[in-house]
């Protein structure tokens, strides 16, 4: 069988109601085999031996048409791998004097019965699961291949297929319902089994009258297997209990036993005891940590283990806290850093006030904070956990005035110079140095600055001051504008006489075009000229504020509209009629240009009456000769022109 070690500590607590009219006696049980009484409530079943067996049952019967609520401590021994066989809690009619050894669990063989077993072996030929389980059956049959007698399908005895053999006490609940004759258990509260059946008149043949007990039991391996009754003392406290000296604190016993209590044993742990289930409320008057302790006494005679509570009463702290040394600058932050003490308790709130302003609350023990120029007062109060406040502490110290520094800027066209002033309004500390940015790589120290920005554009200025008494004012900030127009008026054009002509000024905000005749309006960026005779135009672009460029238009006035075609030109890269071009006056679109040679070969084609014909095919230069020529355009009325000659190629 697969073991797994489960290394938990766990605080136990068994309950049992099934006759509360019953007084307990001494040992009510009925032991057989190789079980034994270790104390008044505590019980070994079987000890770490090989094949042997034991059995306790109570003495009295029970009647299940009533319901029960069952819990015990069970311990399933320290061996793991080699850890045999379990236990069971077992109902019959019988006797109180049986049970046997081996896989069976002490329980094989019994019957009519019902078992709750805890199996910590895998018996293969039973079909065990290979985890230690919980199983519930019928008539001392824990085979698995039975199904008849299996009540409930095993399922792990703890989480995970954990090995609950760990030397470790675990809790087992049995709870019977009479009303809806369902049967269930947990270990620990966690993993459970139930079945439905009517146990009184399904098993025991309509007698509700039954003992109960547990029964043990080893074979070729082994572990030593115990149980104990209920006999646990314990106790709570309200949650919102005050625990600041003085206090008073309400102590609720919440002790179980398996049978009825008579006695109880309280120990506050300052010297005073009480004997009552519900002790008045208790006064401690001092700050410390009291062990309080409770013990209970069962109608069986049996003490229980002392449950300890240790409960710290905590005393009033005392605030105080620490800052560098020194003098302080104005808006520089100081780090304070707390250094309060509290002798019984935990701090765990800082309330701080700097010099009358509203208190910060804080749950870490430093924080930062910045003053104005003056005499400061810092002051903490601390409070713990317990509910325990300090009286307030004050520290008094010196801040350091720093300058208070602005900045006056200017915008300026570009190539004119900047100046930038600076001022340091705070009348108690001088400034010793000046630190600018000028927002384009350069820097200056000095309070008046001239610089000359060699580009246009925005440039965020950023100034700063150190003061006599070194202390270093805020940064103040600006931005300086250098503006800068690019006047062009358009490249020299042609039109026929009386043709609209759209110029399209750019490179500034504003535009101012002379002289105005002929314009439909000179104040604007794109007007339109309409002329009968040549003309020239100067455009002047400004921004608001300013820094004008000048540009100036020619514009060519030829009769027409028509097409204008020279008859010679001379390609020789001398610069002067290279290229033959027709100039097209009044036309909105050339439908081609075109040339051919005298054998009608098309030497030159485009609709670019600029671009013009450089006296080459495929970058071969053709002869001296005659070249007829075509050209066709539409003009601004939307007529059409076609035109053709001869020109004459000259090297």
């Amino acid at each position: 069988m697969e073991k797994r070690f489960l290394g938990a500590f766990f605080v136990l607590t068994a309950t049992l109601f099934y006759n509360p009219s019953t007084a307990q006696v001494a040992n009510p049980y009925i032991l057989n085999g190789n079980a034994y009484q270790e104390n008044c409530h505590c019980y070994t079943l079987t000890n770490d031996l090989h094949f042997v067996s034991g059995s306790m049952w109570n003495q009295y019967k029970i009647d299940l048409t009533q319901s029960f609520d069952f819990s015990f401590n069970v311990n399933l021994g320290c061996r793991d791998a080699d850890g045999a066989d379990g236990i069971a809690f077992v109902l019959q009619p019988i006797s109180t004097s049986i049970g046997n050894t081996g896989q069976g669990l002490g329980f094989g063989g019994i019957s009519p019965s019902v078992g709750i077993v805890i199996d910590t072996w895998q018996n293969t030929d039973f079909l065990d699961p290979y985890y230690d389980h919980m199983g519930i059956y019928k008539n001392g049959d824990v085979n698995n291949n039975n199904t008849y007698d299996q009540l409930a399908t095993p399922v792990a005895a703890l989480p995970a297929n954990a090995n609950i053999e760990d030397c470790q006490w675990h809790v087992f609940h049995i709870i019977w319902n009479a009303s809806t004759k369902n049967l269930s258990a947990q270990i620990d509260g966690a993993q459970k089994i139930e079945t439905t059946i009517d146990i009184v008149n399904k098993i025991f043949a309509g007698d509700p009258m039954v003992y109960w007990g547990f029964t043990g039991s080893t074979g070729g391996s082994t572990n030593r297997q115990r149980v104990c009754t209920s006999l646990n003392a314990q106790f709570t406290t309200p949650d919102n209990t005050s625990i600041c000296a003085p206090t008073t604190i309400n102590f609720k016993d919440s002790s179980i036993s398996f049978g009825s209590i008579v006695k109880w044993i309280w120990d506050f742990g300052d010297g005073t005891t009480a004997a009552d289930q519900q002790p008045s409320p208790h006064v401690f008057a001092t700050p410390g940590i009291y062990n309080v302790k409770l013990n209970i006494v069962g109608n069986d005679g049996c003490l229980s283990d002392t449950f300890q509570r240790q409960i710290l009463i905590g005393s009033k702290p005392i605030a105080d806290f620490k800052f560098p040394p020194g003098e302080p600058c104005q808006n520089s932050p100081v780090l304070f850093v707390d250094s309060s003490y509290v002798e019984f308790g935990s701090i765990n709130s800082w309330t701080w006030s700097f010099s009358n302003q509203p208190s910060i609350n804080t749950t870490a023990g430093r924080l930062s904070h910045s003053f104005d120029g003056g005499n400061q007062t810092v002051t903490l109060t601390v409070g713990t956990k317990e509910g325990c406040v300090s009286d307030p502490t004050t520290r008094s110290l010196l801040v350091l005035s720093s300058p208070d520094v602005n900045m006056q800027t200017q915008n300026a066209c570009f190539g004119n110079p900047v100046t930038l002033q600076a001022t340091n309004t705070n009348a108690q500390i001088a400034v010793q140095n000046w630190y600018w940015q000028l927002g384009d790589g350069s820097s200056d120290t000095l309070p008046t600055v001239t610089h000359n920005y060699t580009e246009a554009g925005q440039f965020p200025v950023s100034l700063f001051a150190m003061g006599t008494n070194g202390c270093f004012s805020d940064t103040a900030t600006g931005t300086v504008n250098i503006y800068r127009t690019q006047a062009f008026a358009g490249n020299d054009t042609i039109a026929a006489a009386g043709q609209p002509v759209q110029l399209h000024g750019s490179g500034g905000v504003l535009y101012k075009w002379e002289p105005p005749f002929g314009l439909d309006d000179n104040n604007i960026q794109d007007p339109v000229a309409t002329l009968q005779t040549d003309a020239s135009y100067v455009l002047t672009a400004y921004t608001d504020v300013g820094c004008p460029t000048s540009d100036t238009i020619l514009i060519k006035i030829y009769k027409g509209p028509a097409i204008y075609v020279p008859s010679a030109f001379t390609p020789n890269n001398d610069g002067k009629n290279d290229r033959f071009r027709c100039v097209a006056v009044g036309m909105t679109n050339i439908d081609f240009f075109n040339v051919y040679n005298r054998y009608g070969q098309l030497m030159y084609s485009s609709k670019n009456t600029r671009e013009g014909w450089d006296g080459t095919l495929h970058g071969v230069e053709q002869p001296v000769g005659t070249y007829v020529w075509m050209v066709q355009g539409i003009d601004y009325h939307g007529a059409k022109h076609f035109e053709k000659g001869t020109v004459t190629l000259i090297r």
